[in-house]
């Protein structure tokens, strides 16, 4: 019986090892299926039709794998209910299309975001992870180059910005999939994402290198801002500063009483506020009063609503559907409008009630962890880093009241992957690490027992 049970040991101490041996290589084929998958999953319009159904086989066997690694469909993360309940509304918004071709490219792209957004919900687990915030700094200035030979600047919008500027910029680039540039608002609210996590490390960073670089990261970012005159984002920055800051550290919280109360009273001797038509007076790409045409947009995103609440017309739907049942009033017919330039709106318009749910959970559970993480004790690095993406969180969510950012694929992308980085930073040091913890205790113990039991 003591040889039985020693035999059973060994072996169980080598099927351990090899399981922690094939671990890293499972990782890394993942991250490879990821790194093939997704770039084909987001130009599928651009390459064979065999192409994209064949990437997205290579990531469901990706992640079967992993299903029967773990033993669990669902739980590899905390926001996984909530994306299942979206991955659901998939099949029901091509059975509901009316142009089957636009929305599964479309489908294509959102597996590829999910993808990429557990990819990086992973990196709780890696090394990596402690170079987040240097990389949110240099995506955010890459993008920041990106933007600057590629976009299509909208002037006009901000009186104290001289329109003389923009002859100095350099230019030139534009994307092979959109030939007219990048959309000054969609830059503006990409941008802005960055922007929080850059303030936090200016103000915080781990290293005097690190907050000279994030000094020059929100510089650069803010100067960007400014030229893309996207209100929507500049709003959204300003919002969330006090938040942040303030969950920093509490001091922050008297100064910025003091700056409210002197701009109400600023307000207050002019006579009055600022409105919302003042704020969203002009918009290049709708033609005419922004405030209005995206109030008309909205209206008729709700009459889809109505209409469609438990399927969604969708993805990529919503133009066309609107044009045809519901045609604007105050926009030209010439004029592309493309969204409902509101994300909670469009999500409800395409995937119907179900995909709004699902985006409500999947926001409330990334705002919960990391106002957790931010709330709490742990290491300072990644407190810091939780509270920028928190900023983050909030800026798209503030930002997507009056425009939709996300609504394009390549940007998309981005969102999701900041999204599962979100996840990794709030989630780091639990799971699956500290379950394995006793497991190996407990081989430990065994050893012991067996090796006295052996000497008696």
């Amino acid at each position: 019986m003591r040889e039985l049970r020693g035999t059973l040991l060994r072996n169980m101490r080598s099927i351990s090892r090899d399981l922690r041996a094939i671990r890293p290589r499972t990782r890394a084929v993942a991250y490879i299926a990821v790194v093939v998958a997704v770039p084909v999953l987001l130009f599928s319009t651009f390459l064979p039709s065999w192409a994209a159904p064949a990437a997205v086989a290579l990531l469901i066997l990706v992640f079967a794998a992993t299903c029967i690694r773990t033993r669990r469909l669902l739980g590899h993360t905390p926001a996984d209910w909530a994306l299942a309940l979206l991955v659901l509304t998939l099949p029901v918004g091509l059975w509901a299309s009316a142009d089957r071709g636009v929305t599964l490219a479309r489908t294509y792209a959102f597996v590829a975001n999910l993808a990429l957004f557990w990819a990086m919900a992973a990196q709780s687990r890696s090394g990596m992870l402690r170079w987040s915030g240097w990389g949110m700094l240099v995506a955010g200035l890459l993008l920041t180059g990106v933007f600057l030979v590629g976009t299509s600047f909208s002037v006009a919008k901000l009186p104290f910005i001289s329109q003389d500027i923009y002859s100095l910029l350099p230019g030139g680039f534009t994307p092979f999939w959109n030939k007219g540039g990048f959309n000054s608002n969609l830059a503006g609210g990409v941008l802005a994402l960055f922007w929080p996590t850059a303030v936090m490390l200016a103000i915080a960073g781990e290293s005097r290198r690190q907050r000279l670089l994030a000094l020059l990261t929100v510089t650069a970012l803010s100067t960007m801002l400014l030229l893309m005159q996207s209100r929507g984002a500049l709003i959204a920055v300003l919002v969330i500063l006090p938040i942040m800051t303030t969950l920093y550290d509490r001091r922050w919280l008297t100064p910025w009483l003091i700056v409210v109360v002197a701009g109400a009273a600023f307000l207050a001797a002019r006579g009055g506020g600022i409105s919302p038509e003042a704020l969203l007076d002009s918009s290049k790409a709708l033609g005419g009063s922004s405030l209005q045409e995206r109030t008309e947009l909205w209206s008729r995103a709700i009459y889809l609503i109505q209409d469609f609440s438990l399927t969604g017309v969708g993805m990529g739907m919503y133009d066309p559907v609107v044009r045809l049942l519901y045609p604007p009033f105050l926009l030209a017919p010439d004029i592309i409008f493309s969204h409902a330039h509101n994300i909670y709106l469009q999500a409800a318009a395409e995937m119907g009630i179900p995909g709004l749910v699902g985006y409500v959970a999947l926001y409330i559970v990334l705002g919960f962890l990391l106002l957790r993480k931010g709330m709490g004790r742990g290491r300072e690095r990644y407190r810091i880093i939780a509270i920028g993406l928190l900023g983050s969180l909030l800026v798209y969510l503030v930002h997507g009241i009056t425009d939709a950012a996300s609504y394009f694929l390549r940007t998309a992308a981005v969102v999701w992957s900041l999204f599962g980085l979100m996840v990794a930073v709030s989630t780091m040091n639990t799971g699956t690490d500290e379950m394995a913890a006793p497991a190996q205790t407990s081989f430990r113990s065994a050893d012991i027992t067996q090796t006295s039991a052996d000497k008696r």
